[in-house]
């Protein structure tokens, strides 16, 4: 650490201030709750209740993308932690949490505490982060494991940076890609490769030993060792109109919220590459490996899951992408900084840093007022009138035991307790090979497509119109309602209606 005296203040007052603002305002929109959260609540009760890892009571199943994350929800809640309380709290805890690593993340690339303060005010603006923290979501136990493992990478310590990213990958399955960059960098950076190669296979050993026994649990309950939203959220059948459309998503996804961060990145990044002897101090010390192993670290990350991202066809979204966003955002203010204070332009220095931190909060900010905050209300609004009441409604009108098929089936099977039959495949897998043949939730139900797999008593539609599916005599319309904005890129509104089965096809 900066052993300056006004460092050590600017730290101790100015981190907690970021933190304690970051909390007030993420918690102002605590209501706002994903319907895959919901996913979550109901796998944690079924596991307090003694009913096994399970969507359905007793039928388990690999519908959810993190154990760990499902295990602390499960903690809370066998404390006596009312389980929606315990998931969005501990949520924003580890997004606080996160903001403090981001800085120590930062300080040990930019080696200068205010110019790493100033990053961490940037991030700690994030649109995207402020809209999935206290969500009750994995994301921010996902970012907070993802900038810690990177810190303890980057100081050398490698066997606590490999017991994070083991469990990172308990948290998201794509984290394990974090591995090669630990092991890489541990490797070039050592002087005795071969004392390099035992301990990358002592690495690779820790790493499996808390993986596998889960993977060996996984393969022999769910038959699979990858979550089915693996399967459900990515094509893995990439072509070149995948590619692009993925492509695409990634770039209006991070240009939105972090276009000036990238900016400053490259043209940073350029200079320093083209004036590489700058870096070369009155001293005669030579500053460029140094730069050059944080940015081969903090890039190999950032390409690895990018690629990743693109070769899977994934449906991404912001959430996926806060695994590499900080890490942008740190290297764009390390940049910046490294080409001001090797030029005669030194004295203005932390100007440039200010003005790069200016530009990527209000750029933040209007995409957070804009775009994200009315998504997130309107989303709420949808939750609160129509997908909760219409589980409520199968709860208080319906026996136990009665299935529903459904492509939304968080809050509806949380709020129901009835079975359900997941036309999206995260908790029903034998609709998986349904959507590889090209159809989508609504298709497999709207041409009872589910016929295949569940025979259910009740079936809830989505639909650009209001009862879509009321001349099939064998559904009777029960109730309707209106959810405008799904997703901040589909803010049109979409009916769900509930219909009942009156008749069963083939009786």
């Amino acid at each position: 650490m900066n052993e300056h005296p006004w460092s050590r203040r600017l730290i101790i007052i100015a981190l907690p201030i970021i933190v304690g603002v970051f909390y007030f305002t993420a918690s102002l929109h605590f209501t706002y709750t994903p319907d895959d959260t919901y996913i979550y609540l109901r796998f944690a009760k079924n596991v307090i209740q003694g009913n096994g890892i399970s969507f359905n009571p007793g039928v388990p199943t690999y519908g959810f993308t993190s154990p760990l994350w499902l295990f602390i929800i499960s903690l809370g809640g066998s404390m006596g932690v009312d389980l929606y309380v315990a998931a969005k709290g501990i949520d924003l805890v580890f997004a606080s949490l996160a903001l403090v690593v981001f800085y120590l993340l930062a300080y040990e690339m930019i080696r200068d505490s205010a110019a790493a303060i100033c990053a961490t005010v940037a991030f700690s603006l994030n649109a995207w982060l402020m809209r999935w923290a206290g969500t009750g979501m994995e994301t921010s136990l996902a970012v907070f494991l993802t900038l810690a493992t990177l810190w303890f990478c980057l100081r050398n310590e490698y066997f606590v940076a490999i017991v994070l990213a083991a469990l990172l990958s308990l948290v998201r399955p794509e984290g394990a890609l974090i591995v090669p960059v630990i092991i890489g960098d541990m490797y070039f950076n050592s002087v005795d490769k071969r004392r390099a190669i035992h301990m990358s296979a002592a690495l690779a050993l820790i790493f499996s030993v808390i993986l596998v026994p889960w993977l060996l649990y996984a393969f022999n309950t769910f038959g699979t060792v990858l979550p089915n939203s693996a399967f459900a959220k990515a094509g893995w059948h990439p072509g070149i109109d995948q590619l692009t459309a993925t492509g695409i998503d990634i770039i209006r996804t991070i240009g939105g919220v972090d276009g000036a961060a990238v900016v400053a990145l490259v043209l940073a990044g350029s200079i320093l590459i083209a004036k590489r002897k700058m870096l070369i101090a009155g001293d005669g010390i030579d500053r460029r490996l140094f730069l050059i192993r944080q940015s081969v670290v903090g890039i190999g990350w950032i390409v690895l899951v990018l690629i990743f991202y693109l070769a899977s066809d994934a449906n991404v979204v912001s959430r996926y992408l806060l695994l590499v966003t900080p890490m942008i955002t740190i290297l764009a203010f390390s940049y910046v900084h490294h080409v001001m204070l090797h030029t005669s332009m030194k004295r203005f220095s932390y100007a440039a840093v200010l003005l790069l931190a200016a530009l990527v909060m209000v750029q933040n900010q209007l995409a957070y007022r804009r775009v994200v905050v009315p998504g997130m209300a309107a989303f709420e609004q949808g939750m609160e009138t129509c997908l909760i009441p219409i589980g409520k409604w199968l709860n208080q009108n319906t026996p136990p035991g009665t299935k529903v098929v459904t492509g939304d089936v968080g809050a509806i099977g949380f709020f129901s307790g009835r079975e359900i039959c997941d036309a999206a495949g995260l908790v029903s897998p034998a609709a998986r090979q349904l959507l590889q043949q090209g159809n989508n939730a609504d298709d497999i139900i709207g041409r009872k497509l589910y016929e295949s797999f569940c025979q259910p008593e009740y079936v809830i539609h989505r639909a650009s119109l209001p009862e879509e599916l009321k001349g099939d005599p064998a559904l009777l319309p029960l109730l309707t309602r209106p959810f405008a904005g799904v997703s901040l890129s589909d803010p049109q509104i979409r009916y769900y209606t509930l219909y009942k089965v009156t008749s069963k096809v083939n009786q």
